[in-house]
């Protein structure tokens, strides 16, 4: 077990920080899954959390539990649990000359030792701190942040998932380039174009939608994701006779920014323009993107920029907004339109969804700049950096 790397599975743990759901979750889904095709389940031993159900993941792997911080201690469980449990049970793989790899810089202690490799998805709290401490204190946002980033001064080798997060890294940590590693993530291996008529009549009438009748969104409704940008882009749509309905994916009604999103939906006067989908699952979500006239994605800033990368290895056509990494996962490949600007993205949308030869093009371009991104590679990557840790350690 000596040289085996210790890896945080948690992250795949229902009730670990909602993280299986989203974009985390995903990356740890799938880098895991890649890793574990190159060196089997001997290969690794996998950090959980012992009081939660574990990862249904290479069910023969060893695992290290770790238990929460007290409960009964207000921010207990993160703060304690966290920066104090956790390192105290990393301490003898790290004294032992292992490699340990935290799949989210926000889950690592802030003294996470000397053999840490440590994910870093985004620094967006630090970048958009106005949008996250409005209505808040901002002493605690910025304490917890402290907290929260600490361990990005300490850790061996940090990932970034993208060029943008590695600049944010160098711009407001000052981290020398040596010790950032580049390792893009890609699209699940599940998604593919759905070709098959009778499926895609399936799935989208279970869904209320018609194919090419419809724009597509799966994403957060934060602020940072702008979607009122995109609802602004369908009324003028709407306002110039087009039929496209907006199709939002994901469980919005549940999420705390619902009432904003409500309130811009009856501003507007949308009514049966949007459609709510609800959670979707995810066998519905290739035939979701593939029927889609396009897939629209306003985000003002992301660390990677999964969901149109998604939809191009589905055949969607992208248009979004030219702000942080997202261009660096569409290229060439979709309509970009500068961040906030709802005529623009109107008239990608609008060119998009009439004009077939050249949502046609973006649809074959789209294909290919996916395939460009793959988690084998990330898991050779990521398995070589391991190799560059334990030899400096």
């Amino acid at each position: 077990m000596s040289a085996v790397p210790l890896i945080d599975a948690r992250p795949l743990q229902p009730g670990y920080k909602q993280h299986a759901q989203r974009g985390i979750g995903r990356y740890a889904k799938n880098l895991l899954s890649a890793m574990l095709k190159q060196t089997g389940p001997e290969g690794m031993e996998l950090l959980v959390r012992g009081d939660l159900p574990d990862a249904p993941l290479a069910p023969a792997a060893p695992r290290l539990g770790v238990g929460p911080g007290p409960t009964w201690l207000p921010g207990g469980e993160r703060l304690v649990g966290q920066h104090h449990t956790l390192a105290r049970a990393l301490a003898p793989a790290l004294q032992g000359g292992r490699v340990v790899h935290i799949l989210s810089h926000g889950d690592a202690p802030a003294c996470p030792g000397p053999g840490t490799v440590i994910t870093c998805h985004d620094l967006i709290y630090q970048r958009m701190e106005p949008i996250y401490t409005a209505g808040k204190s901002k002493a605690l946002f910025r304490a917890a942040r402290w907290l929260e980033t600490r361990c990005l001064s300490r850790a061996a080798r940090i990932i970034a998932v993208s060029q943008c997060t590695a600049r944010d890294l160098g711009e407001l940590y000052g981290v020398p380039p040596e010790r950032i590693r580049v390792i893009p993530e890609a699209a699940d291996p599940g998604l593919a174009p759905v070709g098959d008529p009778a499926i895609l009549a399936e799935v989208l009438g279970r869904h209320g939608l018609s194919q090419g009748g419809y724009v597509f969104y799966l994403g957060g409704i934060d602020p940072r994701k702008d979607l009122p940008t995109l609802l602004k882009a369908l009324l003028r749509l709407q306002q110039a006779g087009s039929p496209l309905v907006l199709a939002l994916a994901g469980p919005v009604r549940e999420d705390k920014h619902y009432p904003a999103l409500a309130a811009s939906l009856s501003d507007l006067r949308l009514g049966d323009a949007v459609k709510l989908l609800g959670f979707v699952p995810e066998a519905d979500l290739p035939a979701l993107y593939s029927g889609a006239a396009a897939f629209a994605f306003p985000s003002r800033y992301e660390g990677f920029g999964l969901p149109p990368l998604e939809a191009m290895a589905c055949g969607a056509p992208v248009a979004a907004a030219r702000a942080a990494a997202v261009p660096e996962v569409v290229g060439e490949a979709g309509l970009m339109f500068e961040p906030g600007d709802d005529r623009a993205l109107a008239e990608a949308l609008a060119a998009l969804a009439m004009d077939h030869e050249l949502a046609a093009g973006y649809r074959a371009k789209g294909l290919q700049r996916a395939r460009e991104f793959s988690w084998d590679r990330a898991a050779r990557d990521t398995l070589a950096l391991y190799e560059e840790v334990r030899a400096a350690s």
